[in-house]
């Protein structure tokens, strides 16, 4: 009797430590995220950032791979995540667009390539097997989103500023109850590509001194994030807004100041640097501190690319107060390691990252063969990872 009280007794005391011990992982779990009512209000668990992201917007590889496209490492073939991972990078960036347009349909929907959901949700499953964090950038437009155009995609042509909230929220929702589906989850959601100028034209153009015009871009702002928490679960992406080069700090504060006295709820701040339009590496280094120190949220530089070959394509680079580094391999392994040195050096551990713009693109490819891009990519015309490879993607060791 009394050796089966002791072997009771033990059972329970197992029971005790097992149950302790699913507590404590729990605990442990959430130490790892924040836990918050996430950026639309749904409460969960929000993803954290790598200590320092690097990679590189890889959206058109599903193309290059179909066609025949080569990487390679000391000669040796390599898939082009292989080349990624083993250099240290741990992090990947796909854009999506809504529906393609007329005119992309046209002239890449024969490559199936068109950055659809379907062709978007295949390579990011492939980018998280690999192990990278997943980044998506949706452009909230059937084609290219930038400064210069923000066009509404054809499916909400002539909707007004109510019916467009509605349609933004639902279609986020969708797009993240998509990737989730596919256990492809985004780490970082970006809302909008380049929103200087706001999203969604006509309806949610920014104009900067109209107040009208500031409600209605963060109301549909506001929409769409609501919209990626409603669609992912109880794990939250963290939320990028992200935008282009401004010449001045003073304007680049306010942006972000003023989104937030609308209640815009984000994350992270994307901040996009190329020399030929962003002039020196000062200019650089002077908006990014004016961010950390004004606006103390976490940046990184979301795109960034410079030439390694003074082709007859880059003449016009040449001169350029940001192009001093050289044309050449060495010159762009140089101006990413300053890049990378002035984003780690913000206060407050608010650098967080960099990211390359076109890194997959060959020149031997004939869609590439006479793009400006294929010549500020990361892989030389016979696909041969350059030494920028190696700098950018080291450089994830803190």
């Amino acid at each position: 009797m009394k050796e089966q009280r002791f072997v009771a007794k033990k059972r329970e005391w197992r029971r005790i430590v097992s149950v302790a011990s699913l507590v404590f992982s729990g605990v442990m779990a959430i130490a790892t995220a924040s836990t918050v009512a996430g950026n639309g209000g749904a409460s969960g668990v929000v993803a954290r950032l790598p200590a320092f992201s690097v990679g590189a917007d890889v959206s058109d590889y599903g193309y290059i791979e179909r066609h025949g496209g080569v990487y390679r490492v000391g000669g040796e073939r390599r898939s082009l995540l292989g080349i990624f991972k083993r250099a240290g990078c741990n992090s990947l960036r796909l854009r999506l667009w809504h529906t393609a347009s007329a005119a992309e349909r046209k002239e890449w929907g024969r490559y199936d390539t068109l950055n659809t959901i379907e062709y978007t949700v295949r390579l990011a499953r492939r980018i998280r097997r690999d192990g990278f964090d997943f980044v998506l950038d949706m452009h909230l437009s059937d084609t290219w989103a930038d400064p210069q155009r923000q066009r509404t995609p054809y499916d909400w042509k002539g909707l007004g500023y109510r019916q467009l909230r509605r349609r933004v929220f639902s279609y986020a929702r969708h797009v993240l109850t998509r990737f989730r589906a596919a256990h492809a989850m985004p780490a970082i959601v970006m809302v909008g590509n380049e929103i200087n100028h706001g999203i969604l034209w006509p309806v949610g153009r920014l104009k900067r001194h109209d107040a009208a015009s500031w409600k209605r871009f963060s109301g549909l702002l506001t929409a769409a994030i609501a919209g990626v928490d409603a669609g992912s679960g109880t794990l939250k992406p963290q939320i990028m807004l992200q935008v282009g080069n401004f010449d001045d700090p003073k304007p680049l504060v306010g942006f972000f100041a003023k989104l937030a006295a609308h209640g815009v709820r984000f994350n992270v701040i994307g901040y996009d640097y190329y020399p030929y339009w962003g002039g020196a590496t000062r200019n650089l280094r002077r908006n990014l501190m004016a961010l950390a120190t004004r606006i103390g949220k976490p940046v990184i530089v979301a795109e960034t690319a410079y030439p390694w070959a003074n082709d007859v394509y880059n003449e016009s680079w040449a001169g350029k107060s940001g192009m001093a580094y050289g044309f050449s391999p060495q010159g762009q392994s140089a101006y990413i390691a300053h890049v990378i040195s002035i984003v780690k050096a913000l206060p407050r551990h608010l650098g967080r990252g960099v990211w390359w713009w076109g890194a997959e693109f060959t020149a031997d490819q004939r869609m590439f063969a006479r793009n400006p891009w294929a010549y500020r990519s990361l892989f030389d015309q016979n696909g041969e990872a350059l030494p920028a490879v190696n700098t950018l993607c080291s450089a994830a060791v803190p």
